[in-house]
């Protein structure tokens, strides 16, 4: 396949994705008015928030299984109307719990449409690609996380703390237009013409390289939300008195840089391999914290931050890659459940985490970056060591 065929079906399922998340991050903006015109004080905007990811994470792996049951295009159909519906309900003026039920059910469509597009992407690159595959898919989320925040401050204001929903519920029928690039089938059928028979042996979903590349994908999120997004602020307001916008500049050159880094990302992957690719990445990760850990001045923070997530941005789709080695095409649905589901635990844990166990321990915001470097040496140790298991114990078998 060449690179021209796959950009075809990856730029438009990609731009459906950037559109199915985008409605999210113009949320952002529009927070302090929803909960404020329904009596609610500045903690319930975390509630909206915490909302939608906390339904996306559990809706990760059942989109897995309804993929794999009903086909990509049906789950992807499915998954846009969930959004939508939830997009309709969140405008209805029906008080604060119901509009939290509402951003939970677009967090859930969303997910299973997510599940949908990036399992059809991986199945349209094939092994061969499956690096651009993933940094496809990933620069279109970051995109949206980037670009929402900025739209919906410009519509917000003039038009009203709804518009977001509004917005999200014309770009979900929008997002149609690319569903008829999936594949109808199950990914099992995907490229080989016939189902697998009925009567094949089963194979194994949860391999070691699957727990490994979700734990990796978890470190990259819990890193870079938690330290990026939150320790990164924490330290610029508070120990260097920086402003908000100049803070919010520093991210989002580092959005920047990892949105610039993605052709190289995909091609480390692809050509070097998915493993090496991982381990350079999550080297790079922990050179960047360390450096903020031991010298936040904010020359450092600028430095940091860019090389944070661009190296953070390169370890989630290596990761993804390594996490597909050897599973069957029968399961691709709830690999992509489970490794996304990893992916969201450290994006929801990373930003109470690393400034919870930094308060906890008494400890300076700078001391933040070390926590959030801590959980990526644990988890690349314990990757380390199922990999190193899972090898062992096939030389064992090889040898009996």
């Amino acid at each position: 396949m060449t690179a021209d065929t796959f950009r075809a079906t990856a730029v438009p399922i990609a731009a459906a994705t950037f559109a199915t998340m985008l409605g999210f991050g113009m949320m952002v903006p529009a927070l302090p008015l929803l909960t404020a015109e329904n009596g609610r004080s500045a903690v319930a905007s975390g509630l909206l928030m915490g909302a939608f990811g906390f339904a996306r994470l559990l809706s990760n792996l059942p989109a897995g299984v309804l993929v794999d049951r009903v086909g990509l295009r049906t789950a992807a159909l499915v998954g846009l109307g969930v959004l939508f519906a939830g997009s309709l309900l969140a405008i209805a003026p029906l008080g604060f719990e119901v509009l939290m039920v509402a951003i939970a059910i677009q967090g859930a469509g969303s997910a299973l449409f997510s599940t949908a597009a990036m399992t059809a992407l991986i199945l349209k690159a094939g092994p061969e690609r499956r690096g651009a595959a993933m940094s496809w898919f990933q620069s279109s989320l970051l995109l949206a996380f980037a670009v929402g925040p900025l739209v919906g401050g410009l519509l917000v204001g003039p038009l009203g703390a709804h518009v977001p929903f509004m917005a999200q519920a014309v770009l979900a029928v929008a997002a149609v237009t690319a569903v008829r690039l999936l594949p109808a089938a199950p990914p099992s059928t995907v490229g080989t013409g016939a189902p697998r028979p009925a009567d094949a042996p089963s194979a194994s979903l949860i391999g070691p390289a699957l727990v490994a590349g979700a734990l990796m994908g978890f470190a990259a999120f819990f890193a870079r939300i938690g330290a990026g997004w939150t320790v990164i602020p924490d330290v610029g307001l508070n120990s260097l008195d920086l402003t908000p916008g100049m803070i919010g500049a520093i991210v989002g050159v580092g959005t920047a840089a990892n949105l610039a880094v993605m052709p190289l990302s995909a091609a480390g992957i692809d050509r070097w391999g998915a493993g090496r690719t991982l381990a350079a990445a999550t080297l790079a990760t922990l050179v960047s914290l360390a450096a903020m850990a031991l010298a936040p001045t904010v020359a450092m923070l600028w430095i940091g931050a860019a090389l944070l997530m661009a190296a953070t941005g390169t370890m989630i789709p290596a990761a993804g890659a390594v996490a597909l080695r050897g599973v069957d095409r029968r399961h691709t649905g709830r690999a992509m459940g489970l490794f996304r589901t990893g992916n969201d635990v450290g994006m929801s844990l990373g930003p109470v985490a690393v400034p919870g166990i930094a308060a906890a321990l008494a400890l300076d915001p700078p001391s933040g970056f070390t926590v959030a470097a801590a959980a990526v040496i644990v988890a690349g140790a314990i990757a380390l060591a199922v990999g190193s298991t899972a090898r062992t114990t096939l030389a064992e078998n090889r040898a009996a």
